[in-house]
């Protein structure tokens, strides 16, 4: 049988994802669209196949959520400027809870 080794993942190096200034990206974006990519956090996949999610320095425990009946979206909502836009990113099949690994909270 094999065992999961728990990982320290608390340990993990990860560099920050510093977000540029936004005047700074609407003079150099070619898209001209104004959006700022960036990431929230890292997954990690352990061998067991649970996932985790670390930002920063807190770790959470990935699983997926209750199903819902109804349809949702996704959208963007960009509301510099004057004239506010929303964007349909596409609708929600499954949901995902991350809550604190208290294990991992020293």
């Amino acid at each position: 049988m094999d065992v999961d080794v728990k990982p320290d993942i608390a340990t993990l190096e990860i560099n920050a994802d510093v977000k540029p200034d936004v005047q700074t990206v609407d003079s150099d974006n070619e898209t001209g669209d104004g959006c700022v990519d960036g990431r929230i956090g890292t997954l990690v996949v352990l061998k067991s196949g649970a996932v985790k999610m670390k930002i920063g320095d807190i770790l959470f425990d990935v699983t997926q959520g209750a199903e819902c009946s109804f349809l949702r979206g996704l959208l963007a909502v960009d509301v510099r400027g004057t004239n506010s836009t929303a964007h349909l990113l596409g609708n929600v099949e499954t949901q995902l809870l991350c809550t604190p690994d208290l294990d991992g909270i020293a």
